[in-house]
C-alpha cells in the first residue's frame, strides 16, 4: 500500500514535468510555426507525445473543433473529465483549469509571454511535487514496511 502511494506523488510530478514539456511544445508549433491551436492540440493526440495528457488534448481539440467553444472551456471540460484519468491532485488541477483561458485570442507574442508565464507556474508546482514525493514518499514506503512487519508479529 505505502509502495503504491508513494508511486503516486511520483507520477504526480512526472505528469506535471511532462505538461512543462508539452508547453515548450504549444510555444514552438503555435508561435513558431503558427499553428492554429485546435490543430495543435489534435497534433498532440496523434503524435502521443502527450503522455498522460494525451486524452485531454484530444478531448479539447476535438471540443474546439466541434463545439466551436473557445480554448479556455475547451481546457476545462477536458480536464474535468479526464482529471480521474490524471495523477494530481484537486489543487493541482484548480490551479490549472484557467490554463486555456487566453489561449488562440492573442498574437503570437503575447501567446509566448502566456506559455512562458505557465511554464514557470509549473515549475513551481513541480519542485512542491517533487518535495513530496521525496518526503512523504519515503514516508509512505517505511509505513508500508512496518505496517507489514507489525502483521507479521502479530501473526506469530
Amino acid at each position: 500500500m505505502g509502495m503504491r502511494l508513494s508511486a503516486r506523488l511520483k507520477d504526480r510530478q512526472l505528469a506535471l514535468q511532462k505538461l512543462k514539456d508539452i508547453l515548450l511544445f504549444l510555444e514552438n508549433e503555435m508561435c513558431a510555426m503558427g499553428k492554429p491551436l485546435n490543430k495543435v492540440f489534435e497534433d498532440l493526440a496523434k503524435g502521443n507525445y502527450g503522455g498522460v495528457w494525451t486524452p485531454v488534448f484530444h478531448l479539447s481539440g476535438g471540443i474546439l473543433k466541434e463545439q466551436s467553444l473557445n480554448a479556455g472551456s475547451a481546457w476545462r471540460i477536458a480536464l474535468k473529465e479526464t482529471a480521474a484519468t490524471l495523477p494530481l491532485t484537486l489543487e493541482d488541477l484548480d490551479l490549472l483549469r484557467d490554463f486555456g483561458e487566453l489561449l488562440g485570442k492573442t498574437d503570437r507574442e503575447m501567446q509566448q509571454a502566456i506559455l512562458n508565464m505557465e511554464k514557470e507556474k509549473l515549475a513551481a508546482m513541480e519542485q512542491k511535487a517533487r518535495e513530496a514525493a521525496e518526503t512523504t514518499g519515503r514516508l509512505y514506503r517505511n509505513l508500508g514496511a512496518l505496517m507489514g512487519a507489525a502483521a507479521v508479529i502479530l501473526l506469530i
